[in-house]
């Protein structure tokens, strides 16, 4: 009996001495060393490729890989006056820079990859914490099928085609439009070091738990209350296990430590300026640039109550646990703090997104309700005769493979249609004519311009500073921009083009097909075609 597995919803034995579950002793010769090994990886490769990547460079990546491209020597990026600003993640710019300096940008997908690697790792911690994976082959393959089946691209189409793109990220992704994963690798993909920080300290290897919540956080500061909700529950439960506030304490002083470099870095890189300009460039992020993110009364959906539910029943199936213990106490602390924002409006904590603990609080539900779920479907085929085990185990290495397939096919079409953007040409031929001192004024929505091209723009809306003058800046950069692009070029200003030349040293202006036909004195036509021109600005 000592063999069998813990029951459903039980945690490993606890460490006699400590209350905290034994470390596994694994006594592996090579060749199963090897094995087990090719198994992780062929697990994480399925993972990965079954969720996707959008091609390079996409989304946030054209905010988030600028100051480290720059740094890099891409382009005169150097020269992009957001580049110049102050970097928000440092530690994922110098990533980013390396990357580019030692490797190809292709391993900015293998780097996502391994990303994964992280994640899983994370979960099957917890899952097989709470219900023995490791003691069942069969266990073992159902999780994995489920969770790669609930993280998949397809599964992914199919719901935001069926149910509308708010139910895209149901599985995987947090409240307010935030996640871990998501198609691309940037700052905030490190946050599934949080996800296998909870696995850690479910494990009893609490002072690792620290260190890999304390990483997360110091590549994208975003998860430094989320890090800090964390350590805090971890702290809690300790001090309920061993009745003493010594380990507790040296605990919250050993992450204290841990993300003090980071937590300087932030206040005095993007610290603010004056309670003027910090309260004024906080709205403008708050209510004009990331209200999807910022604010309970837009992102709250029924997506919303059904991420509750997962949680109330990852909850109650690991109710005997260590773990149900850490998520009820995170969980009730993200939920305290996302009242406090709601009453009192409060631009500074909704940019510190209490919420954002829900990108790590879900998936890890779900992680569970898997492993509860494999775990009686386990039960169930271990009584169907030895022929039909086979086939079902046939069967879900097929579903696994379609769906790595599915996401490799589905990044394939996701390439070829990157290479077709109208957009692609006219980039084309901006990264030829490229030199030293050009700026280019472009349309506010041309989000690719930068990374692509290598040529420093005015501004764009997608790729945002984070102090409080850069913000500042920024919004009166757009709105110079979104005066200038207007539908109907009689209504362009074309007096704006000396104010940006002499301002802020604008030397080409790219239009889109609204503008193809706007003349004005200062425009000097270089390239056109049916969606875009470009043009040199000569003042007179």
């Amino acid at each position: 009996m000592s063999g069998m597995p813990p029951p459903a919803g039980q945690e490993l034995a606890p460490d006699s001495s400590s209350g905290l579950p034994r470390r596994a002793h694994w006594n592996l010769d090579g060749r199963e060393a090897l094995r087990r090994a090719a198994v992780w990886a062929l697990a994480i490769l399925a993972l990965g490729l079954a969720y996707g990547q959008s091609p390079l460079v996409s989304s946030n990546q054209n905010q988030y890989f600028l100051h480290g491209a720059a740094r890099a020597g891409i382009g005169f990026l150097r020269q992009d006056w957001l580049a110049g600003t102050a970097d928000p993640t440092p530690v994922f710019s110098a990533i980013v820079e390396w990357t580019y300096r030692l490797l190809t940008p292709a391993a900015f997908h293998v780097e996502y990859l391994l990303l994964f690697g992280v994640y899983l790792a994370g979960l099957w911690l917890l899952v097989d914490t709470a219900f023995g994976l490791r003691g069942s082959s069969a266990r073992t393959l159902l999780f994995l099928v489920v969770v790669v089946a609930l993280h998949s691209a397809a599964l992914r189409l199919a719901e935001s085609r069926l149910l509308g793109e708010a139910w895209e990220y149901l599985w995987d992704g947090g409240v307010a439009g935030q996640r871990l994963l998501g198609p691309v690798f940037q700052p905030s993909t490190f946050g599934v070091f949080l996800l296998l920080s909870l696995g850690l300290f479910v494990r009893g290897r609490a002072a690792w738990a620290v260190v890999a919540a304390a990483l997360a956080a110091s590549v994208h500061p975003t998860y430094l209350l989320s890090a800090a909700i964390l350590v805090l529950a971890y702290c809690l439960v300790l001090w309920g296990e061993v009745r003493s506030l010594r380990r507790p304490v040296l605990l919250g002083v050993f992450a204290l430590a841990l993300v003090t470099p980071i937590v300087m870095y932030v206040i005095l890189a993007l610290g603010p300026t004056s309670a003027d300009r910090i309260a004024e460039a906080q709205q403008i992020l708050v209510r004009e640039r990331v209200p999807h993110h910022a604010l309970p009364a837009v992102w709250f959906d029924a997506t919303v109550l059904v991420k509750l539910a997962l949680l109330g029943l990852a909850l109650f199936v690991t109710r005997t646990t260590r773990i149900a213990r850490v998520l009820a106490l995170a969980g009730t602390a993200v939920l305290l703090l996302t009242i406090l924002q709601v009453f009192t409006r409060s631009d500074t904590l909704a940019l510190l997104f209490p919420w954002r603990l829900s990108t790590v609080l879900v998936p890890a539900s779900v992680g569970l309700l898997a492993g509860w779920a494999a775990t009686r479907g386990a039960h169930a085929a271990e009584r169907l005769p030895a022929d039909s085990r086979r086939w079902l185990t046939l069967a879900a290495v097929a579903v696994v493979a379609a769906l790595a397939v599915f996401g490799a096919v589905l990044f394939a079409w996701q390439t070829a249609i990157q290479t077709r953007d109208p957009a692609a040409p006219m980039l084309r031929e901006v990264r030829a004519r490229l030199e030293s001192g050009q700026v280019y004024l472009i349309p506010p929505k041309l989000l690719d311009f930068r990374l692509v091209t290598g040529a420093p723009a005015l501004v764009d809306f997608k790729a945002i500073p984070y102090r409080d003058v850069d913000v500042l800046e920024w919004r009166r950069r757009l709105q110079y921009t979104e005066q200038f692009y207007r539908e109907d070029p009689a209504g362009v200003d074309c007096n704006l083009l000396d104010e940006l030349a002499q301002d802020y040293g604008v030397t080409h202006v790219v239009l889109d097909d609204d503008l193809l036909d706007l003349s004005c004195p200062q425009l000097v036509p270089l390239y056109r075609d049916s969606h875009f021109a470009v043009h040199s600005v000569v003042i007179p």
